[in-house]
């Protein structure tokens, strides 16, 4: 090994340009710098990453990365934007998950039961804002001191000196009013609030004048004296990293050196760490070229490839604990183990919270949400299932008698919903075909007397039946109207029967017999059935898309992230909002049922209680439901669409606008096993019969709308755990 070492150094000593090669040889050079630079007691790790590499499907984004941060010091992390910095952290403060390797951070891998990383040991400023825009300084500041479990005096002292040490505005200032470097510093001060074992800050001082930028560095050089607090921060402005007691520089997923920065600048004879940065990027480019050439001619000999594992990437500050082997082993009491899993209610409060501050400050948002299903049940109750108005109907009148039953069926039409336009034949069939009228009704010269002959006499002719009879024709490409027009005049010519035999009209009249009905009543109209159904996909989807664009909108600015590096967990998340939203359900519910029951009269002869607990359980579903698209997608156009894609199909296959036994076998038994297939039956059951939970087809609506709840929550959490 020794005379193969030799021989690399003397290969590289003619080199022109100095490798990334030349930087491991003279790693022995460095490292001796760098425990120079150490004080006593400090040579232990905040952070070991050994051959950690993270992939997203075929890019690799890490490989074989190794780096090392010193207990007690500040380490600066300098790349091209790209080059994995970002995912790095991510992947330190255990929001992201390796693909292979190991990690240690203070002592344990993160997210290990117990260990409060991510949590309060860490204080993460990610590299986008990560701020609720409708929160003040101090709601922002009063919220992660929450979540990581600060009183209210601890809070409040912290949040004084934070806003005069990074000179923020007033603290009742929204964050949204604030200025891009002005909502840095805030975002920099929630990084800082609890005084952090671990300080990780990504890209902290763009934006921030040069001023307060020196000011931060020297609260960084300060906090890091005593040994207890360690800083690895992402800067573009490389010459300030000189202040860091050691500085990384990443490239292509890999670490191509690590030392302290005067060590990285006499190596390479430069002046500037950029100047020595740069002769860095060339050598790496260089031996890229090199290895992708003998690629082609075959396999090195006496050299290694830069893809080779850990050798290539092996940081010169040495291997520190761990580094070798398999990861370190450890256990924990299953005490521990459980609450570590268990939701923890001071995170789920704090998140709830969150949640109804921002509600307030967005009232005209709120009471669009209250409202917006008090207007979609109010139209479907106006506009749908009602008997069409003002329809056109052509008569053609051949008889001229004033007394002519003709006349006398016609008085009997309902004029508030027939027009009748009496015309020629030819007008009236000129018109029909026009679009002008939806029907012709036609009378002969004798029909009164044709009528009375069919009416009387036992026998007739079929010049007779023809001609007492009232001829029809009508435009069927509209159902609705077409049925309409067909029972108004059926309830025309009973009515003219009736006036006109007495107690005789039996022999005239239809020889069946409608009694009252087992369930609801004679004027039972269309919107009846529709509603209750309505009702459930309005609540359902509402939540839905709200859910969905609430947590897609927080993913993309960053805001999970930064919660869940807090210390809250995705359960805890789902959960608080989970129950931040049903209070908007519950209030869209009363608006609703208020609306049905008392300004539109719809029957409920069942219990109440039932009817706003199916209701509310669907709301949640809707919830779970928007969950699992939040979780599966990550920008708001793909998870609109996503929710509306699936909005009619369900509404059309759900015996939500029409019967379930209307639909073919092959879509009916899909139809049943969808959220408000079930759902929808048992509410109209509990309204309009009366039933309770002892009948199987509400308690089957019940059942199958909790066991979807159920499916989605797991799914959404499933997914959220494989995502990181």
């Amino acid at each position: 090994m020794a005379a193969e070492a030799a021989g690399r150094v003397d290969a590289t000593a003619a080199a022109a340009d100095c490798t990334e090669i030349e930087v491991r040889l003279k790693e022995g050079t460095m490292k001796a710098d760098l425990e120079a630079s150490l004080p006593a007691g400090q040579e232990e790790f905040a952070i070991c990453c050994r051959d950690v590499c993270r992939s997203y499907g075929k890019l690799k984004v890490l490989s074989n990365l190794n780096l090392s941060v010193p207990q007690g010091q500040i380490y600066g992390l300098l790349g091209p934007s790209g080059c994995g910095k970002t995912t790095l952290l991510k992947c330190i403060v255990g929001t992201l998950k390796i693909s292979r390797g190991h990690i240690m951070v203070l002592g344990k891998p993160p997210a290990f039961p117990g260990h409060n990383v991510p949590g309060k040991m860490v204080g993460y400023m990610p590299q986008e804002l990560a701020l609720y825009n409708e929160f003040t300084i101090s709601d922002t500041l009063t919220f992660f001191g929450r979540i990581h479990g600060l009183t209210s005096k601890e809070t409040q002292a912290r949040m004084d000196f934070l806003v005069d040490f990074l000179d923020l505005p007033q603290k009742n200032s929204l964050v949204r009013n604030l200025s891009g470097g002005q909502r840095r510093r805030v975002s920099l001060g929630a990084a800082l609030l609890q005084n952090p074992e671990l300080l990780i800050l990504d890209e902290p001082t763009v934006g921030v004048d040069p001023v307060l930028r020196a000011k931060i560095w020297q609260h960084l050089v300060e906090i890091v004296k005593t040994g207890k607090v360690s800083v690895i921060i992402t800067t573009h402005y490389i010459e300030e990293a000189r202040q860091a007691n050691v500085v990384g520089l990443m490239r292509n997923g890999r670490l191509l050196a690590e030392a302290p920065p005067e060590a990285v600048m006499k190596q390479h004879s430069a002046t500037t760490l950029e100047h020595a940065f740069l002769q860095l990027c060339e050598a790496s480019d260089g031996e890229s070229s090199k290895r992708q050439s003998s690629l082609q001619e075959g396999p090195l000999e006496n050299s290694q490839s830069f893809e080779s594992g850990r050798d290539e990437s092996r940081p010169i500050l040495g291997i520190g604990p761990g580094a070798a082997g398999e990861a370190p082993k450890y256990s924990v009491d299953w005490k521990v183990r459980a609450r570590h899993v268990l939701p923890k209610w001071r995170n789920i409060a704090a998140l709830m919270i969150k949640t109804l501050v921002r509600m307030r400050r967005m009232p005209g948002s709120l009471c669009f949400q209250f409202l917006l299903p008090v207007i979609q049940i109010s139209l479907i109750c106006l506009c749908v299932g009602g008997d069409p108005e003002g329809i056109q109907v052509a008569v053609v009148n051949n008889e001229t008698s004033p007394s002519a039953f003709s006349r006398s069926l016609l008085s009997f039409l309902d004029n508030s919903s027939i027009h009748q336009v009496p015309l020629s034949h030819k007008d009236a069939f000129d018109g029909i075909y026009n679009g002008e009228y939806w029907g012709v009704i036609g009378f002969g010269s004798n029909f009164t007397s044709y009528l009375t002959k069919r009416m009387m006499q036992r026998q007739v002719s079929r010049e007779v039946v023809d001609g007492g009879s009232v001829h029809v024709w009508l435009d069927l490409t509209n159902q609705q109207i077409a049925l309409m027009l067909q029972k108004k005049l059926h309830e025309a010519f009973q009515a003219f029967v009736d006036n006109k035999l007495s107690s005789l009209s039996y022999l005239a009249a239809l020889p069946i017999k409608f009694e009252e009905p087992i369930y609801g009543n004679q004027n039972t109209d269309f919107t009846t059935f529709v509603t209750p159904g309505s009702v459930l996909s309005i609540t359902f989807y509402l939540a839905v898309g709200l859910t969905a664009l609430s947590f897609v909108l927080e993913r993309k600015e960053g805001l999970l992230d930064r919660c869940w590096v807090a210390g809250v967990s995705s359960l805890e998340t789902m959960l608080a909002h989970l129950f931040s939203q049903l209070f908007v359900i519950s209030v869209q519910i009363i608006l609703l049922l208020l609306f049905i029951l008392l300004v539109f009269k719809m029957p409920n002869e069942g219990s109440l209680v039932l009817v706003i607990i199916l209701i509310v359980l669907q709301g949640v579903t809707g919830i779970s439901f928007g969950l699992v698209i939040s979780a599966a997608i990550d920008d708001e156009q793909n998870a609109n669409q996503a929710a509306l894609g699936i909005f009619y199909p369900n509404l059309i296959l759900s015996g939500i606008i029409w019967p379930v036994e209307c639909i073919p076998y092959p879509l009916r038994y899909l139809s049943l096993v969808l959220p408000q297939t079930y759902a929808s039956e048992a509410l109209r059951c509990i309204m309009y019969r009366g039933w309770g939970l002892s009948r199987f087809m509400v308690w089957r609506g019940f059942a199958v709308t909790l066991g979807w709840n159920t499916f989605f929550l797991i799914l959404a959490t499933v997914i959220l755990k494989l995502r990181t």
